[in-house]
């Protein structure tokens, strides 16, 4: 843990280059005593994480929102793999899908990155599942937030009025339901992205004082004619088989897709709006309710991991200045980390 705290120096020199060395004997005894995890100068609780004695080997099986196909398998999943000598392995889903497929055994990954803290908070609060008859995740570390978009193809037919669209002249949902006009977004059972898209929907109807904006661009919650796997939703748009979809900036940015900005009342990127935010919902077909949000990132190192220094090594990168960085041009903003729990208690 100790050199998990100290090997991250870009973050550090400024503190360690003007201390003496007797001070850096005192900090050490500190780190050995506690229970911190501390990467790019933010000190974690994460219940005695430890780092591996081990030569930096083996497989690393990483599960993450499948918005983050791109920044993960060709951005962050290889420099990490190379700054670590870890074999890095991805697999990006829905994030709801990825916490059912955990919970019911048919994946054990090292780590688990979700978009927002509710997929995870189900393994923290999950008793009696096929893998676990205890919690599968003690705790979370939000990382990074984003905000809701309209990303439109450059081959629609409808090209020019979402070209409009982007620069005000028109309304955005205006083009969105013209007849014909083929939208996409992700089954809001099985991907955060698809109750937030419902959640920003409705937040429209109240911001543009229009009760029917969500019905005229959505239809029915669950219109399966709209509804795509979150790992090939964004692959449809670019073979031109859809005109828009919803998605993070991130997302567009990370593909080079073009896209409409929403105001910061209704794009669920803005903290200062979340009371706003907390007025739409969407119920879930578990039967609960989930409530509009500022969309967060989050980690965790769940009790499926098979690799515990390797996940170690992964969240130290992805909270690093070296991860954040790759975030951020990716269209990411980046955030301190915010702790809940502890990111591995059975550690």
């Amino acid at each position: 843990m100790v050199q998990n705290a100290l090997d991250n120096k870009s973050s550090n020199n400024s503190i360690f280059a003007a201390s003496p060395g007797i001070i850096i004997i005192a900090i050490v005894a500190a780190l050995l005593s506690s229970s911190i995890f501390v990467s790019n100068g933010y000190a974690i609780p994460v219940a005695k994480l430890q780092s591996s004695s081990s030569s930096h080997a083996g497989k690393v099986f990483v599960m993450y929102a499948g918005s983050l196909v791109k920044i993960f398998e060709q951005d962050l999943g290889p420099v990490f793999q190379n700054k670590t000598g870890y074999t890095y392995t991805g697999e990006g889903r829905g994030s709801l899908q990825i916490a059912n497929m955990i919970l019911d055994g048919q994946r054990r990954p090292d780590v688990f990155v979700s978009a927002g803290t509710l997929p995870i908070n189900k393994l923290i609060n999950s008793t009696g599942s096929v893998a676990s008859k205890s919690p599968i995740a003690h705790g979370l570390s939000k990382f990074a937030s984003a905000e809701m978009v309209i990303a439109y193809s450059p081959i629609s037919k409808f090209h020019a009025d979402l070209e409009k669209a982007k620069k005000g002249l028109v309304p955005w949902y205006q083009v969105l339901s013209e007849p014909g006009f083929k939208f996409g977004r992700t089954d809001p059972d099985l991907d955060p992205k698809g109750y937030y898209t419902i959640v920003m929907s409705k937040l429209a109807n109240s911001y543009y004082k229009d009760p029917n904006i969500k019905q005229k661009i959505l239809d029915d919650d669950k219109n399966s004619k709209q509804l795509f796997p979150e790992e090939t939703l964004i692959t449809t748009l670019e073979t031109g088989h859809l005109d828009a979809i919803a998605a993070y900036k991130h997302e567009a940015i990370a593909r080079g897709l073009q896209y409409i900005t929403l105001p910061p009342q209704i794009n669920l990127g803005s903290p200062s709006y979340s009371d706003f935010y907390k007025t739409a919902t969407y119920t879930l077909s578990s039967g609960q309710t989930v409530h509009g949000e500022p969309v967060y990132f989050s980690v965790t190192i769940p009790d499926t991991y098979k690799n515990l220094a390797g996940a170690q090594a992964f969240v130290k990168f992805l909270l690093s200045s070296d991860g954040s960085s790759i975030l951020q041009r990716d269209g990411l903003d980046r955030i301190k980390p915010v702790v809940q729990g502890h990111i591995c208690v059975t550690c």
